[in-house]
This record gives structure tokens, sequence and C-alpha cells, in this order.
């Protein structure tokens, strides 16, 4: 018999066609071998019309990979690599989460943790110095690149046609009043970060902030995160050198945990 189901009662379709989907990876996750279209359909509980469909969204999409032209069926390559994301993600807010602490703790300025997500930086880990009160890090912020140091950081590290590709694509929308307007100055911020190592964002993402932002890399010296610092406007400046050397620092000690 089909295994027995524990959902609730749902009477949305778009919930139900959900619920459905994560059964099915999970049918294939703990699949030692490859489940054909007939065993998916009595161990998922998916009538097999609604499976065929939905095995068809989930190929085009590379998180299911047939064998041959109806099954034998497994996970894809877009499930893995999602699978392996995750670790990294948590491999590199493990090593960096007691640096950022003691960052925090020395500047009092709040930190941040982000990575590279399409056309936006998200944060993965965030430190509030509890003095900064309207400054909070939560966690899942995303930022546009053009607009925060971290973002600009990513760019500078891109390769050449990468970069070419998103100044072709980017629309610059004003999130602040300084928020960059064109690619000529773009291009002229992430020139500054390829020199100095380090981005900023002057009150481009949120006003009366400065964000400083220095490179994670990994043992191949390619750039996984950005570690940063959200700074008061007024602070920055006759600071600016000596918070760039405990980034740096900072930095520096977390990619040795993440070796």
């Amino acid at each position: 018999m089909p295994r027995s189901s524990t959902r609730p009662a749902l009477a949305d379709a778009g919930v139900k066609s959900a619920y459905r989907t994560l059964d099915l990876l999970e049918v294939l996750a703990k699949s030692d071998r490859a489940v054909a279209h007939s065993e998916l359909a009595w161990r998922a509980a998916i009538p097999k019309s609604s499976l065929t469909q939905l095995l068809k969204t989930l190929e085009t999409r590379g998180y299911v990979e047939s064998l041959g032209s109806n099954g034998p069926y497994r996970l894809g390559p877009s499930a893995l690599n999602l699978v392996r994301h995750g670790l990294d993600v948590q491999r590199v807010v493990a090593a960096a989460r007691s640096s950022m602490k003691q960052l925090t703790a020395d500047f009092r300025y709040s930190s941040g943790l982000n990575i590279l997500n399409g056309d936006f930086v998200e944060r993965i880990h965030g430190v509030t110095a509890p003095e900064t009160v309207g400054f909070a890090m939560h966690e899942g912020v995303r930022a546009p690149l053009y607009a925060s140091s971290s973002g600009k950081l990513f760019l500078a590290h891109m390769k050449s046609e990468e970069l070419e590709s998103y100044l072709q694509r980017v629309e610059f929308r004003p999130i602040t009043s300084r928020s960059l307007k064109s690619t000529g100055e773009l291009r002229r911020e992430v020139e500054l970060a390829r020199v100095e190592g380090a981005a900023y964002s002057r009150d481009e993402f949120t006003n009366g902030i400065v964000g400083l932002s220095v490179p994670l890399k990994n043992v191949h010296s390619r750039m996984t995160a950005a570690l940063g610092l959200a700074v008061p406007s007024p602070d920055f400046d006759a600071r600016r050198v000596t918070l760039l050397k405990g980034l740096q620092n900072a930095a520096r000690q977390i990619s040795l945990q993440m070796a």
C-alpha cells in the first residue's frame, strides 16, 4: 500500500502540488538507486498522470534526472547543488561566527556576512551591536550589487565577461538619494575595489550608514563571501584605516578556519 500521508487537508491546489513535490524529492533522496515511474507513484502516493507532469517540470529545472525515456529517476544536479550550497553556507557561518562577534565587540559596529545570489548579495549571518539601535543585521536581507559594499566587491572579483554582462542588464533604481545612477559610476567603484581590496557604500543602501566590506577567500583564492561593517556615516572617515585593518585581520582568521 502507498505510504500513509501526514499532510493536513488542503484545499489550495498550489499547496497540494508543493507537498507532492517535496514528497517526491524525499523519496528520491532516500533511495540508493534510480526509481521507476510506477514505484515513485506508489511510494510518494501521487497519481501517475500527475507524477508525469511533475517529473517533467523538475527535469526541466534539473532537480530530477531520468536515465531513460520514461525513467528510472534519480535526483538531478540542481538538487545536489542546492544541498552542497546549503552545506557551504553553514561552513562559512560556522567559521565566521566567533570572529564576527569579536569584531563587533571591538569596534561596536554591527557586522555582516554576505554571499552572492544572482544580481544581489544576501546576508547569511549578522551580529548587531547593542549600541546601534535601528541598524540590526537581520539574516536574509538582500541588496542590489550596485548599492552595497559587498556587492561591489563581488563585481570586482568577477571575470570581465561576467562583469560586462551585469553592466548591460542592470537597472539603477534609487534606494537612497546617494544610490549610484550609472554604469560609469559603478565602473569607478569596482576599479577602486580592485585596487584597494575593499569596497564602500556611502549612504547608498541605508541613509546614515557607510558599508565597508572585504573578501573571504577559499583555499583556491576565490572569493566566497564578503565580511562587512555598518558604520554611522559621521564616524567613518576618521576611523576608516583602523576599521579596514580590523576587517582584514578578521577575514584572514576566518579564511584560516575555512581552509
